[in-house]
């Protein structure tokens, strides 16, 4: 029986909010645009800013972890991501847009990193694997808050949207006051990445992950804007891409961690990828608007893996704190995840949405490379010890 008091179930809604923040923010994006009077372009250079304060916030917690717990660092967090999602949501002018959007990006990143640090501390807790399927109350609840505000939004308004999710958040930030314990906290060189003998997986893992949340951001932020393209009549639907995209990472994440205890991680993230860039091949070819969505599936169950893999390993070589193996690899991630959406909207405004999809399939073929060699240094690493 599920104890609904527990710190885990506590994380799981957590991770819900979270996922209906980016749900509601992706279904939404055709409505923001026009009311802020942007174009793809301008959307691609909000998304980097938003990106680069994501990354700035994340390469903080680690730090941050050192003065703080993982419980009081989101009683801050949470507040401050209601706040800032309302503000975008209801943006009426591109500067207000550019300003909200940056403060979002910021708040999420530091939401990021201590919710991550908690589940993989409650996954150690555990003694068995069950962070993925934090992840997969994410991924559930971003495949909901697409699809019901892209309708809400489209038949309501945003700020109707906006209020659905802080609604959401209130009941985390309540569970989290309620039920999460703040946690010990470690001093010392032992709290940082500086135990470690070399940080070459680290960084390996970073890249990855920044070349993986580059295209999940594509994934989630522009498929409304691409199903609307291909069908406009049915704009009040075009969350389903990001619908079915949340759908498919969760089908995959709820059974995550069965399937890395069966195949392990590295196998586990290798056949994924190769999942993802068919699914975006396909979007890159395609002029449908079913199977765009289909596409849209595709690319969810190929990515569904990567991030929960990537950072619980990563939360793992810092155990006394854990958002110090999260910091850094959100730091080394930063360079793809920010340059990306800002080189996503530049193809799209110059050729065509769908064509900058397709162009996600070489991204991901350099992250498949990376975890290649990932493979080989573990296994030498083995081989030597």
């Amino acid at each position: 029986m599920i104890n609904l008091k527990s710190p885990r179930s506590t994380m799981m809604l957590v991770f819900a909010g979270f996922g209906a923040v980016v749900g509601a923010w992706a279904g939404s994006i055709p409505q923001i645009m026009a009311a802020a009077g942007i174009d793809s372009y301008n959307l691609g250079i909000g998304i980097t800013a938003s990106s680069l304060a994501t990354v700035i916030a994340m390469s903080a917690g680690g730090k941050l972890g050192k003065m703080f717990s993982n419980r009081a660092m989101l009683l801050v967090a949470i507040p401050l991501l209601a706040l800032v999602t309302m503000f975008l949501l209801t943006s009426g002018s591109a500067w207000f847009f550019f300003a909200s959007l940056t403060g979002f990006g910021a708040v999420l990143g530091l939401t990021d990193v201590f919710m991550n640090a908690e589940a993989s501390a409650i996954e150690h807790d555990a003694r068995r694997p069950i962070f993925t399927a934090f992840h997969a109350s994410a991924s559930l609840s971003l495949a909901a808050f697409a699809i019901a505000s892209s309708f809400l939004t489209a038949t309501r308004g945003t700020a109707a949207t906006g209020l659905v999710v802080v609604a959401s958040l209130v009941l985390a930030w309540l569970m989290v006051y309620c039920f999460v314990p703040a946690r010990k906290l470690t001093p010392g060189k032992s709290s940082s990445v500086a135990i470690l003998s070399s940080r070459l997986p680290l960084i390996i893992m970073g890249f990855a992950t920044g070349l993986s949340i580059s295209a999940e951001t594509a994934a989630t932020l522009w498929s409304a804007k691409l199903l609307n393209e291909q069908a406009p009549s049915l704009a009040a639907i075009a969350g389903l891409g990001a619908a079915f995209y949340g759908i498919c990472n969760a089908a995959v994440r709820f059974m995550g961690d069965a399937l890395r205890s069966h195949f392990g991680e590295i196998p586990l993230m290798l056949f994924s990828l190769l999942l993802a860039m068919a699914g975006f091949t396909t979007l890159g070819l395609s002029t449908s608007f079913t199977l765009s969505v289909v596409a849209f599936a595709a690319v969810g169950f190929g990515l569904s893996i990567l991030c929960p893999c990537l950072f619980n390993m990563a939360a793992a070589q810092v155990p006394a704190n854990r958002a110090a193996g999260l910091s850094f690899i959100s730091t080394v991630a930063g360079l793809p995840r920010i340059l990306a959406p800002w080189v996503f909207g530049w193809i799209a405004t110059i050729y065509s949405t769908s064509f900058a999809f397709g162009l996600c399939t070489v991204v991901l073929a350099v992250a498949f490379g990376l975890i290649m060699n990932l493979r080989s240094l573990i296994k030498v690493r083995a081989d030597n010890s």
